[in-house]
């Protein structure tokens, strides 16, 4: 796909990059798109080489030209295309995707004649508010705010500048949100946290107990209200289609310049520290509290009630049911350390070796035992032959 027409040589000084190629003519050449892999890249591509993994295979790559870290300065001099040389890789591809980027087509500023803004909501300078948005009274949103069509936010919200908030949000009364957040299709902020209880002790709260004489008959679940709120610090994106539930008493909190994926479940009094990065079907259950910059992968779950501390790790789909330490890395279901994961599952591999070797020892032993028995056996049968012919 085309993206626009840029020269090597522009490329190069837009990300303050240092261009390697066999003759000067060469800087001029035009660049059409970014290749997406390098393992796909054509003639007219430029390709990022961020993993190491195609360091070793340079000359297969069919981009037309290459950006590389500076480390591989010295190594490149058999390529037959020009090189731009960066100091770090991925953080160059942030520019070059801008530099390459279509135009985006954003609500005209002002009000769209048909979205309803309560006469008593203040919108700042320079905002856009779309078609069939829906402001709440007493809702305040900043300077250079993008909202995009069918956005609904309730009354008493404070949206701060310079935010963008895409089509078929919702944002429930109450919620604070900071400077240049950016909320994806169809997130919703401030839903009733999932409370609720029984007049009689539930099953479930036997079970945590250890008794389990549940019982049988019907339980009515009464809903616990949810009279709290959400915040959401400076520079947040939150991605589409996640839920972010209100506080029951107090706030559920997003710590400034954390980014979550799509499809995130962040349940009531949770407080998440700043620049973490929570990916795409995590979810938080009630009350956990997290430092600042933990990394989840993809389906971790939370369970309610425990505290994290600040630079923890989480591979994809583990477990936590527990609190865990600071500067740590973790996986598995249930939550362990890294390195004592890798190291039972290193065990539980070897465990089909280890039975296969036992069951051979076993049968072994129990040949040897068979013979032993057979010579006592006939050695008795002798000695009593014998005792007989006295």
């Amino acid at each position: 796909m085309m993206l626009r027409t840029l020269s090597l040589s522009d490329i190069a000084k837009a990300i303050d990059g240092e261009i390697q190629v066999k003759e000067e003519k060469d800087k001029s050449i035009t660049i059409e798109s970014i290749a997406v892999s390098p393992e796909t890249s054509t003639e007219n591509d430029i390709a990022v080489i961020i993993e190491q993994k195609y360091f070793k295979s340079l000359n297969k790559i069919k981009a037309k030209a290459l950006i590389l870290p500076d480390a591989l300065k010295g190594e490149t001099s058999s390529l037959n295309c020009p090189v731009i040389f960066v100091k770090r890789a991925r953080l160059v591809l942030k520019s070059l995707l801008q530099l390459f980027e279509r135009k985006r087509f954003f609500p005209a500023c002002g009000i769209d004649p048909t979205a309803v803004v309560d006469l008593r909501a203040k919108i700042g300078k320079n905002s856009a508010i779309g078609a069939n948005v829906f402001i709440g009274q007493d809702s305040k949103v900043g300077e250079n705010v993008i909202i995009y069509p069918n956005v609904y936010i309730g009354s008493n919200v404070e949206i701060g500048d310079n935010g963008i908030i895409y089509p078929n949000c919702s944002i429930a009364d109450y919620t604070k949100m900071g400077n240049r957040i950016i909320l994806h299709s169809g997130v919703v902020v401030g839903s009733d946290g999932y409370s609720y209880v029984t007049e009689e002790e539930s099953n479930l709260e036997k079970a945590k107990k250890g008794n389990f004489n549940f019982n049988l008959g019907r339980q009515v679940q009464h809903k616990i209200p949810s009279i709290g709120s959400v915040i959401i610090e400076d520079d947040v994106e939150i991605g589409a289609n996640t839920c972010i539930d209100s506080g029951t008493i107090g706030s559920t909190v997003i710590g400034a310049g954390t980014k979550i994926d799509n499809l995130v479940q962040i349940a009531h009094n949770c407080k998440i520290g700043k620049d973490c990065l929570i990916v795409g079907q995590v979810g938080f259950a009630g009350s956990v509290k997290t430092g600042d910059r933990i990394i989840a992968g993809g389906q971790v779950g939370f369970a309610d009630n425990i505290n994290i501390g600040s630079d923890v790790i989480f591979l994809a789909k583990a477990g936590v049911h527990g609190n865990i330490p600071g500067n740590s890395v973790y996986m598995g279901f249930p939550a362990m350390p890294y390195m004592e994961y890798l190291k039972n599952e290193k065990a539980l591999r070897r465990m089909p070796r280890k039975h296969e070797k036992l069951e051979g020892q076993v049968k072994e032993l129990e040949e040897k035992i068979k013979q032993l028995e057979n010579k006592l056996d006939t050695s008795l049968r002798g000695a009593l032959a014998t005792k007989q012919s006295h």
